[in-house]
């Protein structure tokens, strides 16, 4: 987690795309990069192994 409130909203409130893996916006429908419609929010825990 970041350090502060509003750097953990600049990296972590954001979509990726399930093909190209591209960020996009939290209110995006569809990619920006390669038009995908399949976006998942990003995850908010790292994965520990």
């Amino acid at each position: 987690m970041a350090r502060f409130k509003e750097a953990e909203q600049r990296l972590l409130h954001k979509k990726i795309c399930l093909k190209c893996s591209a960020r996009n916006a939290m209110k995006a429908t569809r990619c920006r990069k390669c038009g995908y419609t399949g976006l998942r929010t990003k995850a908010k825990e790292s994965r520990g192994a």
